[in-house]
């Protein structure tokens, strides 16, 4: 049947079909038979039964053989165990091989209802067998979670014995890429577990391990489910995950380097979350290991492809945040700078989708994520110390130039004003009072040329750009700046066509909030 055609979901038309023939007097007939069962009768009925769940074809016969055996458990209850192992073997493949949905669930049903009578060692080593479905193909990852669905329902008592076992596996599972596959195992975890914190803590031992598997493992998709799981580790244990993080450090170090695969980039923001959670064991474990992470991923950072460049770029500033090491400054900076090119001479337009920059001439160019790269820079300044940041005067300037011109994008722009902020708010702390030992002369001239160098180009993004976030952001970065040359002696000299400029965007300006800061910057200008 074409159900498809006819606008009939194929699970809906399965089960309409399964309930006419459940309505049925031969259904009736089977009822009324099971009602006569006896232990003896058993000796034949169960190797029948076997036969039929082997050769037995269309859904209603299928079905009916499955939902027939689950009547069958529920009446004889006890006098099942001795066929348990007959039944569990032949159930078992039936729910992997069967193609129905509906069949599939009715087979578990039935399997589960077995595995309520069976052994110790039969459960033990059925939960190890459906454990294995995991790292199988789709069809054996939806057999394992309808399998797992159907135990926890009807066979509770025997599956919570095997937690140690099962837990793990449902926990990774719910990261697999297909929603199908997922979203069956996310209804697992939330049906059987009393919220992520105290399951994961009480099974952490078992996780990692399999976590460790997934990595030795050739898959990638495995590769990539583990650290999604060790990235929901970190978010959700946070400090309390030091006692295993060395062991996924090691992980995640071993296999960030080498050739791309599809879905490495997941190993990036897990390093990233595992290094904010755990700085401190970290640090105090190996004192060279946030220099050695530090290295693993700025050279990902090197990396051409779109989205692994992205994903380190992202780790790279959490990274930074985490230990907070001035040190890092000197090693990343020279590399953002080196990456955002604001030496090129050659014009670049970004093309609407994102996906590259073209030059004027048409000529194609290699995917630069300034924003990004922005992004790492303000971290960077924020823990940097100032002596190493007026080393970088001039880089910086450059950078910032480039980032503010007007062949780059507005998200661009933005991201340098909060560039622009961070150091503004690192040179004021400065004058204001610092334990540093620098030349108030060298600040006061950086201050100068900073505000030199981006005020008009801060203004120039105000007026060519029509949006107003744009412009809140612009006019707050403009009075930090101008706030900042107030703090310094001597103060820079403002130009008289600058001060026009705001005045007359002060009058234009429909945004309030950016009207107000706007005001706001014409009174210092007025002071300066």
């Amino acid at each position: 049947l074409h159900a498809a055609n006819v606008g009939i979901q194929k699970d809906k038309l399965e089960n309409l079909r399964i309930s006419i023939a459940k309505g049925s007097p031969m259904w009736e007939t089977l009822e009324l038979c099971v009602d006569v069962v006896d232990k003896p009768s058993l000796d034949i009925l169960v190797p029948r039964l076997s036969q039929l769940v082997r050769s037995g074809v269309g859904l209603n016969t299928r079905v009916g053989v499955a939902s027939f055996i689950t009547l069958l458990v529920q009446r004889v209850n006890l006098e099942i165990k001795p066929f348990t192992g007959v039944l569990l073997r032949i159930l078992f493949p039936a729910v992997i091989e069967e193609k129905s949905g509906s069949a599939k669930r009715a087979f578990a049903s039935a399997f589960a209802l077995v595995l309520k009578y069976s052994t110790p060692p039969q459960a033990e080593k059925i939960v190890d067998d459906i454990a294995a479905l995991q790292a199988g193909d789709r069809n054996a990852q939806v057999s394992c979670a309808i399998l797992l669905k159907s135990c926890a329902s009807m066979a509770s008592d025997v599956l919570s014995g095997y937690y140690a076992t099962l837990i793990p596996v449902i926990f990774i599972s719910r990261f697999e890429d297909d929603k199908h596959v997922s979203g069956l195992f996310e209804e697992l975890w939330e049906e059987n577990t009393s919220g992520d914190n105290v399951t994961l803590q009480l099974y952490l031992g078992e996780i990692v391990s399999l976590i460790t598997e997934s990595f030795m493992s050739s898959s990638w998709s495995s590769k990539r489910n583990a650290a999604q799981a060790i990235t929901k580790l970190s978010e959700t244990l946070r400090e309390s995950l030091s006692t295993h993080c060395q062991v996924l450090l090691n992980l995640l170090l071993k296999e960030i380097p080498g050739r791309l695969w599809e879905g490495k980039d997941a190993l990036l923001p897990a390093l990233a979350s595992l290094c904010t959670s755990c700085h401190k064991a970290i640090s105090s474990h190996d004192s060279s290991a946030p220099n050695a992470i530090l290295s693993v991923i700025t050279t990902a950072c090197a990396k051409k492809d779109k989205k692994f460049q992205e994903a380190a770029l992202c780790a790279l500033e959490q990274v930074i945040t985490a230990f907070g090491s001035p040190e890092f400054f000197n090693v990343v900076f020279p590399l953002l700078y080196e990456m955002f090119n604001p030496a090129a001479g050659t014009k670049t337009i970004q093309e609407p989708s994102g996906n590259g920059l073209k030059t004027e001439s048409g000529e194609e160019k290699s995917y630069v994520p300034r924003s990004k790269i922005l992004d790492c820079t303000t971290s960077s300044i924020n823990i940097a110390s100032v002596v190493d940041v007026l080393e970088q005067q001039q880089k910086l300037m450059s950078l910032l130039s480039h980032a503010l011109s007007p062949a780059l994008p507005w998200a661009d722009k933005v991201s340098a004003f909060l560039t622009i902020k961070k150091l503004c708010s690192k040179l004021k702390a400065t004058t204001v009072g610092s334990q540093e030992d620098i030349s108030t002369a060298g600040v006061a001239s950086f201050v100068r040329e900073l505000f030199l160098t981006v005020s008009s180009k801060i203004v120039d993004c105000i007026i060519t750009v029509k949006i107003g976030q744009v412009h809140v952001a612009a006019a707050e970065c403009l009075l930090q700046v101008l706030d900042l040359c107030q703090a310094v002696q001597p103060r820079p000299v403002v130009d008289k066509e600058l001060k026009e400029s705001v005045s007359e965007l002060y009058e234009t300006e429909k945004n309030d909030q950016a009207k107000s800061l706007l005001k706001n910057c014409l009174v210092i200008l007025e002071n300066l």
